[in-house]
Parts: C-alpha cells; sequence; structure tokens
C-alpha cells in the first residue's frame, strides 16, 4: 500500500515549486503481478514545468548511507513503464503520473528504486517556463512474495554523544542493520531513567516509520533536553548560528517552570525498538549510562562558599578581637 502523505520538494531554485504524493510507495506483490499506481504532482510555480521521468536505483550501506544512481545493468528498472515518460506540468495545478510495474515469475524478494522528475530540455517550454535546478525524488519499495523471504535486523550501535555531560540535551544515536533480504520498519522508543526511578522520558525513534534496505543499516537519532538548565542552539534570522569553524553556536537556557527537573548525576537510557518480520513484532534491546554533572557551576557554588566561609571567619575575628579590646579598656 503506497503512503498518501504529501512531500513538499523545494530545489535550490525558488522557480521551482512542486508538492508530491505519495511521499513513497510501499508495495508488496506476489510473482508473476502487474501493478498499477500513480504519482500526482502539483506544479507551485505560475508558469508551466517541462519534466521527464527518471528512474533510479537505490541502494544502501553499512554505514548508513542511501545512494540514488542510475543504473543500466538493473533489469528490475525495466518492469517500471509510465504512459507518458515527459509531461509539462500545469502551473497552479495537479498531474497525475500513472504507471505499472510488471513482476515477473522468477522476481527475487526486495527491489528498490526511485522515480526522479528532471528537466526536460528538448521541450519548447523550456526556454519560457520554470527551471528544474533538482528533483523530487519518489522512492518505491517492492518486496515480492515468496518462500525465502526474511525480515531480520540488529542493533549495531547504541551511543550517546557524550557520556558526561555539563547540561542537556542528551543526544543519542541508533545504528540498525538489516541482515535480510526484504526491507523493515524498525520503531521504538528511548527510556530515560535515574536510579530506581520511574522513566523519567521516553523518546520516541523512527516515529516516520523509514525503512532499513536489506544488508545495510540506518541510523536514526532522538534527544532528551528537559531540563531546568538547557544548552539550546542560538537562532539568528529563524536558523541556527554558526561560529567561524561552522560549528553551532549554543546558549544555556533555564526553563523556570521546570525548576525541579534539575538535573545531576547517573542515568540510564534503554534502546528498544522492533520491527514486523511477517509473523510478529520482532523486540531489539539495548542500554547505555551517562552522566549529567554541571561542573562549572558546582565549582562557582563551591568558590561562593569557600568565600563566605572567608568572609564570616575574618568578619568574626574582627568582632572577637574588637569585643576582647572593649573588655580589657574596660577593666584598666
Amino acid at each position: 500500500m503506497a503512503s498518501s502523505h504529501p512531500i513538499y520538494a523545494q530545489t535550490p531554485s525558488a522557480s521551482y515549486d512542486v508538492t508530491v504524493s505519495p511521499v513513497f510507495f510501499d508495495l508488496t506483490a506476489n510473482p508473476g503481478d502487474t501493478l498499477t499506481e500513480k504519482i500526482r504532482i502539483r506544479n507551485n510555480a505560475s508558469t508551466p514545468i517541462p519534466v521527464k521521468l527518471q528512474l533510479e536505483s537505490i541502494s544502501g550501506d553499512l554505514n548508513g548511507n542511501i545512494t540514488l544512481k542510475q543504473d543500466k545493468t538493473n533489469q528490475a528498472l525495466g518492469w517500471i513503464k509510465f504512459e507518458n515518460e515527459k509531461v509539462v506540468l500545469a502551473p497552479m495545478d495537479w498531474t497525475d503520473i500513472p504507471f505499472t510495474i510488471a513482476i515477473p515469475k522468477d522476481a527475487g524478494y526486495g527491489y528498490y528504486f526511485a522515480v526522479n522528475f528532471t528537466n526536460d530540455k528538448q521541450n519548447a517550454v523550456t526556454k519560457t517556463g520554470a527551471a528544474v535546478n533538482g528533483a523530487a525524488a519518489v522512492p518505491i519499495l517492492l518486496d515480492v512474495r515468496k518462500p525465502g523471504a526474511k525480515a531480520n535486523a540488529k542493533i549495531v550501535n547504541f551511543s550517546i554523544e557524550n557520556s558526561i555531560l555539563e547540561y542537556l540535551p542528551a543526544n543519542f544515536t541508533a545504528k540498525i542493520q538489516n541482515t535480510g533480504n526484504i526491507h523493515i520498519k524498525p520503531y521504538g522508543n528511548i527510556f530515560i531513567s535515574s536510579g530506581n526511578d520511574k522513566n523519567l522520558a521516553i523518546l520516541d525513534v523512527n516515529p516516520a516509520l523509514g525503512s532499513v534496505l536489506p544488508q545495510s543499516a540506518r541510523i536514526f537519532t532522538a534527544y532528551w533536553d528537559d531540563g531546568f538548565i538547557v544548552n539550546e542552539p542560538v537562532l539568528q534570522n529563524g536558523q541556527p548560528k554558526l561560529d567561524k569553524n561552522g560549528k553551532q553556536v549554543m546558549q544555556l537556557t533555564f526553563n523556570w517552570n521546570k525548576l525541579t527537573s534539575f538535573r545531576f548525576g547517573r542515568y540510564s537510557a534503554t534502546l528498544l525498538m522492533v520491527f514486523d518480520n511477517g509473523t510478529r513484532d520482532v523486540p531489539l534491546q539495548t542500554s547505555l549510562s551517562f552522566w549529567v554533572i554541571p561542573y562549572r557551576a558546582i565549582i562557582t557554588v563551591i568558590i561562593a562558599i569557600i568565600i563566605l566561609i572567608v568572609v564570616v571567619k575574618f568578619l568574626l575575628g574582627r568582632y572577637i578581637n574588637s569585643q576582647v579590646k572593649k573588655r580589657l579598656s574596660t577593666k584598666i
């Protein structure tokens, strides 16, 4: 079944502004089936856009990278046929692009494509229409039902950016590897706890149900920023501000409505994800620990206490000396 949620595809050219629906196709079929689907694309510009449809292979690697490439050796790309491979998108209107996928009887298990919309330079409208400087790619994920299909996965790595934090946020990374031969959609949560306390936070991992392709890995991120004192990015004109080295500029923020959520001490983070193997949800679980120690604030407080003790001791000494002198003068 295909996803019905649209994606807003923006490119470096302000004139190329389109909306594509669905975001991707997630299809399952039997060997020998022929599927009929369609892509809807809306030209949000005020001028027509001539485009041509280009099929590409989608592949992943164990480092979490996804690659789209034109692969003439991939015979599966020939299974997809469009009614028209060149289309002029009317301004401010939707255009339907039907296509079929003819799956041979000897098809394997998982096949992954992308439909790319690129500029049709041979069309006469190109000279007066909007320029296509980028492309809206629509992935097609196809699983073929046949004996031997296997959905399997493992957690390669679950880590935190720094195991000792001065302040939140705590940035988590989970790397999931697909060791099967069809794509999977692992999802779940990170549970944050401290000691025997109940969960202080439950973070979503892959809530959009992003897929992991066979024999590849994907990296998912989550962060915990629920605290009284939090390091937050500095925004400039609505965008994160960067320093001269290209790093994000951060600033301490005091959330006075979360005064009771002062984070200090050792915390545990448990990652629990599941994926559907076609029969049941299979769990994946691991844990890590980290510390939140606002050491500069602690040092500041310690120094302030030491100064206070020194000042009190000095003033108390002066007071005692003055009282002793007063009594001695009274006796004389």
